[in-house]
């Protein structure tokens, strides 16, 4: 069984480096489209079994049920993206064999980059690390799903391969622009409007006229 597992972080928090190019409620809204992106991605891939989301936030938790995902509530105690994804990877089933997680900020991901990352996954145990430009880490696909700590943050590519090191476990590096670009700064949307498509993200942003605002 492969489980999906996407952490997403309060509304209130989002995209903090957009701010001086959109507006608090249009952060809000450019989280929950990408975030339907991924799910919509993930749920074109027939090999992946469940879908989950975990969140602090009531109104990311309610996207996460009318797209038909997960939703695993965080409990106030938890404190980051590490513990969010131990907390939501011990909800899922026991039956998983194997765990994916990708991040809510790269919506440009294809069903098809999805089939490689699992094609990707050693026989046995392993992990494969998908890295983003700034030298972290977008998507991290496990097998077993605790074979490794989870080290998501500042050089996170690097940390998890610390870790698959330690641990003796075989690790596949897989790189993909989609996921190099996880949206963060004016940039990483200048990058994503250059390829244009259909999804919720691209939508919103011509809606927003956010390419007009970019220059």
């Amino acid at each position: 069984m492969i489980a999906a597992l996407i952490p997403a972080k309060s509304l209130d928090e989002a995209k903090g480096r957009l701010a001086g190019l959109l507006s608090d409620d249009e952060r809000r809204q450019l989280t929950l489209a990408m975030l339907e992106d991924i799910v919509r991605t993930l749920q074109a891939v027939p090999r992946i079994d469940s879908i989950s989301i975990v969140s602090p936030d009531a109104e990311v938790l309610g996207k996460a049920r009318e797209l038909d995902a997960n939703a695993i509530e965080e409990p106030t105690s938890v404190r980051g993206i590490n513990q969010a994804l131990s907390h939501g990877a011990k909800a899922i089933s026991t039956d998983t064999g194997t765990l994916l997680v990708i991040l809510a900020d790269v919506p440009a991901v294809t069903p098809s980059e999805i089939e490689a990352i699992i094609d990707a996954i050693p026989s046995g145990k392993g992990l494969v690390i998908c890295p983003s430009a700034a030298k972290g880490t977008s998507a991290l696909a496990l097998r077993p799903p605790g074979a490794i700590p989870f080290r998501f943050g500042p050089d996170s590519f690097s940390a998890h391969k610390r870790e698959a090191l330690a641990s003796g476990l075989s690790t596949k590096v897989v790189r993909f622009d989609s996921l190099s670009n996880d949206i963060d700064e004016p940039d990483n949307l200048r990058e994503l409007l250059a390829h244009p498509a259909e999804s919720a993200t691209h939508h919103l942003l011509a809606q927003m006229r956010v390419s007009e605002r970019l220059g």
